[in-house]
């Protein structure tokens, strides 16, 4: 079975190497940031990419440390950081494990245009918050490159909407016959935007490719 994740290659999970092919269709890029000049008490990271790009790594000792899902997280370990982590990745789903107090100061960490739901969540709450955006993604030049790999594909895996975007805009067509997977409700609902049904795939099961010949 050919599989496809699109994951940007710094967010690839290298157990999956030999059962899912990764093809990113955007590259990552740090980009110039000022970090706030609080002592903030709790950090969020919101992907891999956002501590992969954060140079003040510093900061994060003796901090609460949250992350997005169990990818970050386990990147985060490899930094020699742990942090509190929802089991179901997502914004709704670390909103209701983060504990407030009124001395708390949260540092949210993200990509340029990436989401701001928790922002928003701790703002509407009144507690103090900032963000910054650490990189941005970069779409290639062309995609000629890649299109052929998507006609034999039999599975993709989209863990962004961004990627979906670029999908459709720049690959997609009727020769493509592959099952589309998402890995959160928000994605399958914007891949349902472009006229295509897509399943949710729990990318962290121990076995994706029979979690995805059982879909198909």
């Amino acid at each position: 079975m050919n599989i496809i994740d699109t994951r940007s290659n710094i967010t690839f999970n290298n157990d999956k190497k030999g059962i899912v092919r990764n093809i990113s269709l955007f590259d990552l890029k740090g980009v110039d940031y000022t970090l706030p000049k609080e002592n903030f008490t709790d950090i969020v990271f919101q992907s891999v990419p956002s501590i992969e790009f954060f140079q003040e790594k510093e900061l994060l000792i003796n901090k609460n440390i949250y992350t997005m899902g169990p990818s970050t997280k386990r990147f985060l370990l490899r930094n020699g950081f742990d942090s509190i982590c929802p089991s179901t990745p997502g914004s709704r789903e670390l909103n209701k494990l983060i504990t407030n107090s009124e001395n708390n100061k949260f540092l949210i960490v993200k990509g340029k245009d990436g989401l701001s739901e928790v922002f928003n969540y701790l703002n509407k709450s009144c507690y103090f918050v900032k963000e910054v955006s650490c990189y941005e993604r970069v779409k290639f030049d062309d995609y000629d490159d890649v299109k052929k790999s998507f006609l034999k594909a039999d599975a993709i895996i989209f863990s962004s909407t961004y990627g979906v975007k670029i999908f459709f805009e720049e690959i997609y067509s009727p020769q493509v016959k592959a099952s589309l997977f998402g890995i959160s409700k928000r994605i399958i609902s914007y891949i349902a935007n472009f006229g295509c049904e897509a399943k949710f795939i729990d990318y962290f099961s121990n076995n994706i490719k029979e979690s995805i010949q059982k879909s198909i």
